[in-house]
Formats: C-alpha cells, structure tokens, sequence
C-alpha cells in the first residue's frame, strides 16, 4: 500500500457516534424500481427504541415513509408492489408489535388483524392473500396476575414460552396457528405454489438449543400435522425453496466448523454440503426469480463481503455484488432482488466509508441511494489489510486502522482490538460505534490492529479447525504475533502497546495479558475470567461443545487451562473490565471474577456495570459512557 493520505479533521466524539443514523434492512420492488428500508440512530436515546422506514422511487432522493416516532421494522413488499407490510410496536410501545400494511398508491397504514404481541419475520405468501409471521406465546393471564401480587418465583427451565408460525388473511386479517405442541420454529419460508411453508426448528426455545440438533419441517398451510424432512446438528440459516430441494446456510459442527450452503429433498433426505472446502463463511441464502436451479448467497471471505450465485448442480460460487465494489469493503447480509432477479439493493460499507443503501444490476453497475454518512466525509481514516505468519508458521490476516496525522517513520501507540466469536470475524467494514473502535481510536492519535486470529470465520474449515482443543492457546499467540509484526513495521511504538474487546474480544484480552507484558491498557468487554464457572451461568453452554472434546465435568482440566483467571498472577496490565448488568451471554460475575482477581493482585483495574444492558449495549447514554471510558483509559496509559 502506497503511504496513506490521513484525515487531521476534529476527532470523533462518543456523542456522534451514538446520535448518527444507520440503515439497514433494504427491500427493493418486485419491479426493481424502489427501495424501502429502515433506518435507526446507534444508540437508543428513549425509553422505547425507535426507528423509521424511508423509501427511495425510480432513483429518487430518499424521503420518510413512517415518521419515526414507533419501532417500525421488518418491510415487505406485498407480490404485486402494491402494499408494504411491515412490523410496528404502535400496539404497545417497547413490548408489543402488530402488522401494518401501507398502500403505496397513499393512505395511512392500518393494522392487519388483532394478533400481537413478539412478532417477527412476516413474509407474504406468493398469491399475496395470506402473510405468515412467527409469534412467541405470550406469558399466561395467571402469571401476569401473580407477578403483579409479587407472587412471582421462578422455577428455571419450566414452563418455556414456544415461538410458532401463524397465518393472517390478508383480507379479513383472520389469523391461525400452524404449528402447536412442544417445537420451537425459528426461521421459515413460502412453497412456492403456497399450499406450505417450511420451517427450521429445535425442540425447544432459547440461544442454547440452537447448538443442540434441529430439524427442517414442512408444515401445511390448511393446517395439520407437520412432517420432518431433514436433521442438522446445528440450526441452519433461513430456508429457501428451489424446485423440489430446500436450501440453507448448514454447518457440519464440530467435525465440519464453516457455513457453507446445504440442499435436502424437499420429500426428505440427509442434507449434503455443496461448498465442501471453499474457504468462505455464508450467512444467508436467496432464490434468484426465474432461475430454478440457481441460488444466491451472501457470504465473508476473508475480510470481504459479497454476493455470489451457485449453480445446485455441479456449481461453483460465482461473485455478482455490482462491479463498483466487488472486492472492495463489504456488502451487509440482507441484500434482496428484483422478481425477475436483476436488481438487487444492499448496504455496503467500507473501513473508511459509512454505511449506505445500494441498488444496481447483479453483476453490472450500481450507485448508493443515501448519504447518512456524509457528515463523515474526510475525517475517517485510512484502513489497509495486512497479514503476518504465527510462530507455527500458520498465516494470519488483519485490518490496520492508521492513526490521523501519521508520519511514515514515525511510531504511534497501537490498540489491538479482538473480536467476539469466536466464530466471527473482522471485515472491511466501518468501525464507527460503541462495539467497533478503531475509527475512534484512530482520529485520536491511535492506530488499531484489527486480527483474525485462527478460529476466525471466513477462511473455510480448516482454519476454523485450528482453535478446537487450543483454546486461547494459538490464539493469543496469534494476537501478540500481529503485535510484534506491527512493531517491526515501525508504526506501533512498544512502549505504548494496548488490547482490548468486547464478548470472545474480552476474553481473549484477558487471556493474553496473562502471557505476555507487553501490553501497557487492556479493555476487557463482557469478557470470560472462567471457562468453568461460564459453562453453567452463560445461555450457551452447549457451543462450548464445538471447541472443547467436551463437558467441563469430564473435562475440566481443558476448561481450567483455558481460563484467564487460572493464570491472573501473571498479569501486570492495567485493566477496564466494562459489562451489561443484564447479560445473559457471559453472565457479569464473569467480570466480577476478573475484577476480583486483579485487584487482589494489585493491578490498576476498574470495573464499570450498565444497568438494563445485556450482551450488547443500547441505551445512547450507557454507550457514550462506554467510549468515553474506552478512548480515556487508553490515553492514560499509552498517550499522556
């Protein structure tokens, strides 16, 4: 890369960061000719979150659809493009939604029938009569009573509340239950003739049963009884019908850690993996109108988003994001297409370019539709890819946030931010809120090392492979080798050296100053201080399972080796440990035993706990306080 021309514009605050609107959820027209999406601020700045839906026509400067004053999500366009449906909490502000269905030709919307309460996912069926929607079992009458008689002790694991797929009339709004009994539906799509729908289930709800065995059904949408068609190990992505085959986004488990895209018979089969060793990470699957034997998918390579098509039989993926940015930045999950599958609308971003709505021909030219990000402009700086080789000879790949005012020859302090996962990864995408803070960092003087260490999604199985059984082992040797390659580089100073990350981003900083000392700050975001003690607090015990042999409790010694706080003597690095009071991830006395710890062993530490969050952080002023804490603990130790 030729030396970066760097922004020396203000630095960014917490507070724009916070308060900067972001699209999302793109739907383009059955005609290709419009898009509505929605749009939202970072942070949520009221007692209720809000969000708008806004639409651009026939290329049009985008303008409001609904005025934003509601949680308005989720648009449809209704087959023929002549109504919207989207998802509303007008019924009850922050806890119940409804559906609303808006006629494009103007007029108000109006709710679709009576049903409400956790509604997600509405999907029209093909002729446009019926919508279908996933609903959550509200909680009994009795229960409600007691609660409010503070009558209210929980027995834990009895009585769940099961999501199930309803259907509503279109016309009379007339809505009835598909599925019943003790399944748990978790994603869902149209036949395309619309006598059924299928649907991806688990036995039961909640984060943990995701990780332990689901099932494909056909459900009929008369009613009546469903019939499986196919088991995974894990729950795959949202289904999709093409021809007489289903296809999804599958993962193999353990034996077979990437996603890649997996066909059963829709009259049942074993599913079988069309990508076997192609090294990418798909996240979602879409038909393309009018090609019976082809899929679209979006998927990370490396540290690019994309679209690609895959021919069912025999195929190989074939990149159609518009060639303005094919291979440049990242496109967002959630494109869609026109209904003749030559348009398609999504949101793409880059390291030094802010999220914006896209609309173009597959494979051919394409233009973003908004410009929230323009306030922006000039002032992010610039992001390269580097790569650099572990001590076992295993190659690594990052991305490099370069400090506002660099000087080639001159060396600055250097943050490597880690990410959650680990079954994630990094992508060339803008890093510009509470969870990503290398543009923050970076306008205040800071460059930020952004690694994919072994175990990171988007380089194929293999490499997911390597952190199985090593837990925080290879990989921490794999962030303190990044570090090391940047000093050598001569832009990080070794004096000045910090870490920090939210989620397996947290853990891994832990685990890695128990290592080493080069490290002179550490942020430790909702990080595990115990593998042990996380296996029975944490809502995901049985992910645990894709990358240990086992249960801590016939494995223990692996779980304590893996343990940041089996090693907390070692550490010497100053530590902020910030955590959600509510999260149900990595419980917070996950950080109470890493606080603990360190400040018994008489390392500087700080312990900050944000009440109401749970694993991500929300409310607007809970995340400002978050960066600001962030950029300041960072300045003490490295900068002043």
């Amino acid at each position: 890369m030729s030396e970066p021309v760097l922004a020396a514009a203000r630095p960014l605050t917490p507070e724009e960061l916070a308060d900067r609107e972001v699209p999302a959820e793109p739907r383009i027209s059955p005609d290709g000719r419009s898009v509505v999406f929605v749009v939202a601020t970072a942070g949520q700045q009221g007692e209720h979150p809000q969000s708008a839906l806004w639409i651009s026509r026939d290329g049009a400067p985008v303008r409001k659809l609904t005025a934003g004053v509601f949680e308005d999500r989720a648009p449809r366009w209704s087959p023929d493009g002549s109504k919207l449906l989207f998802l509303s909490d007008r019924v009850e502000r922050g806890k119940e939604k409804g559906l609303y269905v808006l006629p494009m030709d103007g007029g108000e919307a109006l709710q679709l029938g009576d049903l409400a309460g956790k509604l997600e996912a509405p999907a029209w069926s093909p002729d446009g009569a019926t919508v279908a929607v996933l609903r959550t079992d509200p909680t009994p009458e009795a229960r409600t009573k007691r609660e409010e008689e503070r009558d209210d002790a929980v027995e834990v694991d009895a009585d769940p509340r099961f999501t199930r797929l309803w259907a509503i009339d279109a016309a009379s709004g007339k809505a009835r239950c598909l599925t019943t009994g003790e399944r748990e539906v978790r994603s869902f799509c149209w036949l395309p003739d619309g006598s059924g729908l299928v649907a991806a289930t688990t036995a039961l709800p909640g984060w943990n049963e995701r990780y332990s065995g689901a099932e494909l059904r056909v459900v009929p949408a008369s009613g009546g009884r469903s019939r499986p068609i196919a088991a995974f190990p894990l729950l795959p992505g949202d289904p999709v019908v093409v021809g007489e085959a289903v296809v999804v986004p599958g993962e193999g488990g353990r034996p077979d850690p990437a996603v890649g895209v997996s066909i059963v018979d829709l009259a049942g089969s074993n599913p079988r993996n069309l990508l076997p060793g192609w090294e990418g990470e798909v996240s979602e699957v879409a038909a393309l109108p009018g090609r019976p034997d082809v899929v679209a998918f979006h998927a990370v390579q490396g540290v690019h988003g994309g679209i690609f098509s895959l021919q069912l039989a025999d195929g190989w993926p074939e990149p159609i994001t518009p060639e303005p940015i094919r291979d440049r930045g990242s496109v967002e999950r959630g494109a869609t297409f026109s209904a003749d599958g030559n348009r398609v609308a999504f949101v793409w971003s880059d390291g030094s370019t802010p999220e914006e709505v896209w609309i173009g021909d597959v494979g051919g030219p394409a233009a973003p539709l908004t410009s929230f990000g323009e306030s922006f402009a000039g002032r992010l700086q610039p992001v390269e890819t580097v790569r650099w080789v572990a001590d076992d000879g295993v190659e690594i790949e990052g991305l490099l946030t370069y400090p506002a005012g660099y000087e080639e020859g001159t060396r600055y302090p250097l943050v490597v931010e880690v990410h959650g996962g680990p079954s994630w990864q990094w992508e060339d995408r803008v890093m510009l809120e509470w969870h990503d803070w290398a543009q923050m960092l970076a306008s205040n003087g800071i460059a930020v090392l952004l690694p994919n260490p072994r175990g990171s999604t988007g380089r194929g199985a293999e490499f997911a492979r390597l952190l199985q059984d090593d837990v925080g082992g290879g990989e921490s040797q794999d962030l303190i080798a990044g570090t090391e390659a940047m000093v050598a580089r001569g832009i990080a100073d070794a004096d000045r050296l910090g870490i920090g990350g939210w989620s397996w981003g947290g853990y891994l900083t832990a685990k890695t100053t128990t290592r080493t000392g080069m490290f002179k700050a550490a942020v430790n975001g909702a990080g595990v201080a115990n593998n042990v003690s996380d296996h029975a607090q944490g809502d995901i015990p049985a992910a645990n399972l894709l990358y240990f042999a086992g249960e801590p409790y016939h494995h223990p010694d692996a779980y304590w080796a893996a343990s940041p706080v089996r090693y907390a003597a070692n550490v010497t690095t100053p530590t902020l440990i910030l955590h959600g009071d509510a999260d149900a991830r990595v419980h917070p006395g996950q950080g109470m035993e890493w606080h603990r710890a360190l400040k018994t062993l008489g390392v500087p530490v700080e312990f900050v706990r944000y009440p109401r969050e749970a694993h991500p952080i929300k409310e607007r002023a809970h995340q400002i306080d978050l960066m600001r804490r962030v950029l300041a603990w960072y300045r003490r130790w490295l900068v002043t």
